[in-house]
């Protein structure tokens, strides 16, 4: 069970790397999260964003930004995620990450809480600037179990990064 002292210590971080991430984006670059219940990630609890990316014309890439502490039990993290097109039209994906190494060590950066930049969509044009709808959905199951974890723990934030593609040139 977390402490005053320990989640006040974990907001306060929390909150000095997301002002990281945002004051060392480049222009063009938007991201969000969202703060999970201390208890865990509920299963059928998606996290939610509304995305209004104003570039039209160049292709973007979306990445799952994800904060979990040590308390996380799992190697690995399966999502669903919904797309959401102003027009209507719905893109589903589910999604298989790897969070740690085979010897036990978080991929992601930090100590105490881990990011994880997970790449989802690569070379996308918002072509409308009305709002996309961004739904997160875990769908960690247990060995063994056909069904997924009711409170999935140690997760803290979910959130989303936009940035805009760089051209390489040969």
């Amino acid at each position: 069970m977390r402490t005053s002292k320990t989640l006040l210590s974990s907001s306060f971080l929390c909150g000095v790397a997301l002002w990281l991430l945002q004051s060392c984006s480049g222009a063009g670059t938007q991201s969000d999260f969202q703060e999970l219940p201390e208890a865990g990630w509920p299963l059928k609890a998606p996290v939610r964003f509304s995305l209004s990316v104003k570039d039209s014309l160049s292709d973007q890439s979306l990445w799952i930004a994800l904060r979990h502490d040590q308390d996380y039990p799992f190697s690995n993290i399966f999502l669903i995620t919904t797309l959401g097109h102003p027009n209507g039209s719905v893109i589903t994906d589910t999604l298989s990450y790897d969070l740690a190494a085979a010897d036990g060590q978080w991929l992601g950066s930090g100590n105490g809480i881990i990011t994880h930049q997970l790449p989802f969509k690569k070379g996308v044009r918002f072509d409308s600037a009305k709002p996309y709808e961004l739904s997160i959905y875990q769908a960690v199951r247990s060995l063994g179990s056909a069904e997924g974890m009711a409170i999935l723990p140690g997760v803290l934030s979910v959130g989303y990064v936009v940035e805009k593609e760089t051209s390489k040139s040969n």
